[in-house]
């Protein structure tokens, strides 16, 4: 365990013994008015499973000019969401400072930790992960809780607006694995925000890679049950890594067969693998699921620094798993195009549009049979205009 002092930035990381890393790292958040310190036990446990583990110091918190009597009701009331909305605004300059690969990071937190994290992974989805323990992805809603709670006016249009520029239910969901953990008793941060924020997930948009557990008569604490949870969360998630592999062999493998089956005729199949060996324009990928090919994903470099997708498939078994939205995001953070296109018909609109592409009819390209143009271009981040 160190602590690193770079940029503006201050944090401690914890890394795993040599040779039992799993390549993926934890951004662990902390409450408000506690300090990263309080959470180095945690970060030993998290970099004991294989994960590199850091811990930010927050503004206003640590040694990032710290409010004096933070628990005093007006500080809490002027710094708190202050604090949640800075995290957030500086996470992309953070992960520069890092240089991590955000697919291959989760962001996690406890208390007001967990909606930094929430409010992070709905700027930043291309994110391998979120936790958010005794938090809430329900912005607007839980400040209303708030001030319905220490009687104060509602919330003023104009501050509504703020609110709702950081509101994870205002901007897209996660594509990738959520694990939502409170306290059924929390009388700090009442569970209705967690809760609400998981309808919205999966009632509300369909959502299924999430997983909610309240632990009965626990008030506002980070419980050892809670925090072995979340342990076994991020050795499911690492389990079930994706492994990308570029396909170059000259004879199709069994597996190959059967998954390009399901988008092409039979009798192209093979003049289609092939196209992928000779072409120098083609690439070709399968992903491994615990050591067997699941799925796979071809893709043609065009003009433009673009890339469009001509065939994805994935094994009636695995579909299940919601691993085609970690297909397209690999892809991208191997070759960083500009933009990625797909065309494709009305059964799989859903699916691009979830992983955020716009779509657009190319009308009936075929009698009956409507078209669409779904097109996906690099996120530039940007820090908000206050």
């Amino acid at each position: 365990m160190k602590k690193v002092n770079k940029g503006r930035f201050a944090y401690y990381i914890a890394e795993p013994a040599a040779g039992k890393g799993t390549g993926l790292t934890v951004i662990f958040y902390h409450g408000w008015g506690t300090c990263a310190k309080n959470y180095l036990d945690l970060a030993g446990k998290i970099a004991e499973e294989g994960y590199v583990a850091i811990v930010p110091e927050l503004v206003y918190h640590d040694t990032r000019h710290p409010v004096e009597n933070p628990f005093r009701q007006e500080t809490v009331q002027e710094y708190f969401w202050k604090t949640i909305f800075e995290s957030i605004d500086e996470f992309e300059e953070f992960m520069q400072e890092l240089g991590i690969l955000a697919s291959k990071t989760i962001v996690a937190g406890n208390s007001m930790g967990g909606f930094i994290a929430a409010g992070i992974m709905a700027r930043h989805k291309q994110l391998g992960g979120l936790a958010s323990i005794n938090g809430s992805g329900s912005f607007l809603l839980m400040e209303r809780v708030f001030r319905k709670r220490d009687r104060r006016p509602g919330i003023a249009l104009e501050a509504e607006r703020l609110w709702k520029k950081y509101d994870p239910l205002e901007q897209q969901i996660p594509t990738a694995p959520v694990l939502l953990l409170h306290g059924k008793a929390d009388q700090t941060i009442p569970v209705e925000g967690q809760m609400h924020y998981y309808q919205y997930l999966t009632e509300k948009n369909g959502f299924q890679n999430v997983q909610f557990k309240l632990y009965e008569g626990v008030n506002h604490q980070f419980t050892d049950a809670m925090a072995a949870d979340f342990l076994a969360w991020l050795d499911n998630r690492n389990q079930h890594e994706l492994v990308l592999k570029e396909l170059v062999s000259p004879c199709i493998s069994q597996e190959i067969k059967e998954l390009l089956g399901y988008v092409t005729s039979l009798e192209k199949i093979e003049s289609e693998y092939v196209k992928y060996l000779d072409a120098a324009n083609r690439k070709l990928y399968g992903f491994e699921l615990e050591g067997e090919i699941v799925s796979c994903l071809g893709v043609e470099f065009q003009d433009g620094n673009q890339i469009e997708i001509k065939h994805i498939a994935i094994m009636p078994d695995a579909r299940e798993k919601l691993i085609g939205s970690s297909m397209i995001q690999a892809v991208f953070d191997k070759h960083s195009p500009y933009v990625m296109v797909a065309e494709t018909d009305q059964d799989a609109v859903g699916f691009y549009r979830k992983n955020g592409f716009t779509i657009a009819s190319l009308g009936e390209k075929y009698p009956g049979i409507e078209r669409f143009w779904c097109e996906r271009k690099m996120v530039v981040e940007q820090t908000p205009i206050s």
